[in-house]
């Protein structure tokens, strides 16, 4: 998106070279103002350089030196020059003030010309540079000219120098574009680690994925999918006929898995499998995110209201991982912003984690009724019934034990949340007709509600799947 930046140019007419005659004059003082009348300024700066050698208190002298130095561009020389000026005398403190605004008007106004046409023309960022530094030079309380400096900066991805100006922008300035350009510059400086993390540990993430995806329930042959051959298996010294038990080892993962009838029957460990990732990508980028959230923490208290801030705030919690304030913000937004899709879906995901099913239901279907097309929110709402009828069957299981020991009939309420989960597992796979682990979830769900053809349709889906990625 092209950035325009608007500002007036200021009209302030300059005051002219002082030139009152040569009377009084010392011989330095004379000398500049007649070679300052023949535009020869570089000798005029010599002589007034001397001028206020020899007489530290000319206020003149160092009015003089200012314009001289304006006019050779040297503009860090100019503002000093006049300053001391100042402490001596207020006489031209009109013509100063006048002539400072001036010249930054007319250097700030270059740099707004060039940034607005550096889309087209990218070479002219430096010099959109080179103009918002002499205005900064010029006139360093001037908090909008290190707004655009410091934009300048980040549309040539000089991160550091962009922050420096954003910073000085919004703490003096309490200015809140400044405020979110900061806290983007490290919020978007973080999400590059954390994908340079998780590129470069992708293969060791991957697999400690699928361990831990590996559960009671779970079919041989994902396990197999996932993991591979066990390193050892284990069958009874003495199997009885007919007896499929057998004790599966993964000695790399510290994994040990009861397998009967074709399914984990227990799954443990001997130790946690802990892998060695390097995480200094990730602690910079944690690091990085927390910057992040003191700037919107502070933008928060002057800007109470701006809905973006919070909205990268939140977004910032999350990847700093400091899920309890993220989950007390979200709480917030969607109070305060109900038709926001994401702020329903990430609650909904804080809710599931919860083992609020119900509400995380509500947030993931007030999340599609916003995008129909929301797909992860789709996923996540089969997730929930799944979950939850899993939690249901727990929940019975030692009293239907006993109901069955009593010939009493079972609890079987729980198969409701299996039978909701159907249809959204369904749509799922409408999207993603050769997801290997939605099958077998689905299948799972059919064999949980007793029907059998169509779990054996599921997994029989699944396993040609499979089979057609060897």
């Amino acid at each position: 998106m092209k950035m325009m930046i608007q500002w007036g140019i200021i009209g302030v007419i300059i005051a002219g070279f002082m030139t009152t005659g040569f009377q009084c004059s010392s011989a330095e003082l004379t000398g500049a103002k007649l070679y300052i009348q023949q535009k020869n300024y570089q000798k005029a700066e010599d002589q007034l350089i001397r001028e206020t050698q020899k007489n530290p208190r000319s206020e003149e002298a160092f009015f003089l030196l200012g314009q001289v130095r304006l006019e050779l561009r040297n503009y860090v020389g100019m503002r000093e020059a006049w300053e001391n000026a100042l402490k001596i005398s207020q006489a031209h403190k009109k013509e100063i003030s006048n002539q400072l605004l001036y010249t930054w008007g007319k250097k700030f106004n270059e740099g707004v010309e060039a940034i607005n046409s550096s889309e087209e023309k990218p070479e002219l960022l430096d010099k959109a540079i080179e103009a918002f530094n002499l205005s900064v030079t010029i006139m360093p309380e001037s908090l909008a000219t290190h707004r655009n400096l410091g934009l300048a900066y980040l549309k040539k991805g000089e991160i550091e120098n962009a922050a420096h100006h954003f910073t000085i922008s919004f703490e003096k300035g309490k200015d809140v574009m400044a405020c979110r350009r900061l806290g983007r510059i490290y919020q978007d400086s973080a999400i590059i680690l954390q994908m340079k993390f998780d590129g470069t540990n992708k293969p060791i993430l991957e697999v400690k994925r699928k361990v831990e995806a590996i559960r009671s329930g779970i079919k041989v042959d994902d396990v197999k999918y996932m993991l591979g051959e066990p390193s050892k298996v284990n069958k009874p010294a003495k199997p009885k006929k007919g007896d499929t038990k057998e004790e599966w080892e993964y000695t790399d993962y510290n994994l040990i898995i009861a397998i009967e009838t074709g399914f984990a029957k227990t799954v443990t460990f001997s130790k946690p499998y802990e892998p060695a990732i390097d995480s200094t990508a990730k602690y910079a980028s944690i690091a990085l995110y927390n910057k992040a959230i003191e700037v919107y923490k502070r933008g928060q208290v002057l800007f109470p209201e701006d809905a973006e801030m919070s909205e990268n705030l939140m977004n910032a919690f999350i990847g700093a991982e400091r899920t309890v304030e993220a989950r007390a913000l979200l709480d917030e937004r969607v109070r305060k912003y109900p038709d926001s899709k994401f702020d329903r879906y990430n609650l909904g995901v804080f809710q599931l984690k919860d083992g609020k099913y119900e509400s995380a239901i509500e947030q993931f279907i007030a999340a599609l009724k916003l995008d129909t097309n929301f797909s992860a929110a789709t996923y996540n709402i089969a997730a929930c019934y799944v979950n939850w009828g899993v939690a249901e069957q727990e929940r019975v299981k030692q009293t239907n034990e006993k109901l069955r020991a009593e010939n009493k009939k079972e609890d079987l309420s729980y198969k409701e949340k299996y039978r909701s989960a159907v249809p959204w597992l369904e749509k799922v796979l409408q999207s993603k007709t050769d997801d290997v682990q939605m099958w077998e979830l689905l299948g799972q769900v059919y064999a949980n509600l007793n029907e059998q053809q169509k779990a054996a349709d599921a997994y029989k889906k699944a396993d040609e799947i499979r089979a057609s990625r060897k």
